[in-house]
């Protein structure tokens, strides 16, 4: 997998007066091999191959975290900095909750699910510095709430997804197997006729995600949207990777759940998202956490 990154995000956890030119030569002869360096303006641009057996150098923070091992291990100056929020309490910041019900039938096929719900959301572009960046690494920027949860994907290595949850039939989620026959519209505006056996969620009416993969085109966030769903889980690799195989259709979010993903990086990976949505759209916190997390 190669993974795009700006060396001025990467600075801001990895710090240390090394030169990028050091660094990628370093962790080449190391770890994560950096396959070319681009100039762009006054950044540059890390093309970098992680192997499949390490999804946990998957994003930014996980490059600067191995770079700094290695950096350190040559005796070298290097501090890790933890990217701003991780740790942040996530209690309810009003006494009127809302009330999500989230059901997983089969661990198996999701091994940790957490979500909490925002209100107060306001729906604009995203700042500068998180349009850019995204657009550095191939992404388009579509407004503060989306962008974020691409952000943190490839901040964290950590997918996510985000509901409007006035959109969610009954406030009810539930993940289940998939049945012979199921559609789904996904947010590309496709329809996509579902394998059996796949990882999707339902709320009380009808098919909402096609999990793991893509979110549905009836639960996206809109300009009009008010309050947010934010969900941030681990689904069974090997049918990750059986419905994306039989469906010809992989996205960023899928080719890090067909890997692994660590299940203690979920809830910081949560916090911190929160943490940006309540700097970017004035969110609030207005559940309690879900966090379904039976072996841990």
């Amino acid at each position: 997998m190669n993974l795009f990154i700006p060396v001025s995000w990467l600075r801001e956890y990895l710090k240390t007066d090394v030169a990028a030119k050091t660094i990628a030569k370093e962790m080449s002869l190391c770890g994560p091999s950096v396959d070319r360096i681009e100039k762009r303006g006054e950044d540059y641009i890390f093309d970098i191959e992680v192997t499949s057996n390490r999804p946990d150098a998957f994003s930014v923070y996980g490059i600067a975290r191995e770079a700094h091992a290695i950096l350190t291990n040559l005796g070298q100056k290097s501090t890790l900095i933890p990217p701003p929020g991780i740790d942040l309490n996530l209690e309810p910041d009003t006494q009127e909750k809302l009330i999500l019900d989230v059901t997983v039938k089969d661990s198996k096929l999701c091994p940790r699910f957490c979500a909490i719900v925002l209100n107060n959301v306001k729906i604009n572009p995203s700042p500068a510095l998180i349009k850019n960046r995204l657009e550095a690494v191939g992404i388009r920027s579509i407004n503060n709430i989306v962008d974020l949860t691409n952000y943190v994907m490839i901040e964290t290595g950590q997918p996510m997804h985000a509901f409007d949850f006035d959109k969610i039939k009954g406030s009810k989620m539930t993940l289940r197997a998939s049945r012979e026959g199921e559609i789904i519209t996904t947010l590309d505006g496709q329809k996509r006729k579902i394998p059996t056996g796949s990882i999707v969620i339902e709320d009380s009416k009808r098919l909402i995600d096609l999990a793991g993969i893509m979110g549905g085109e009836n639960s996206q966030i809109s300009g009009r949207t008010k309050r947010v769903i934010l969900f941030v889980q681990a689904y069974d690799t090997e049918q990750i990777r059986k419905t994306t195989q039989a469906l010809a259709f992989r996205t960023n979010a899928s080719s890090r759940f067909e890997k692994g993903l660590d299940l203690d990086g979920i809830l910081p990976s949560l916090a911190r998202a929160t943490y940006l949505a309540k700097k970017t759209s004035g969110a609030r916190i207005a559940s309690e956490l879900i966090d379904i997390y039976p072996k841990k």
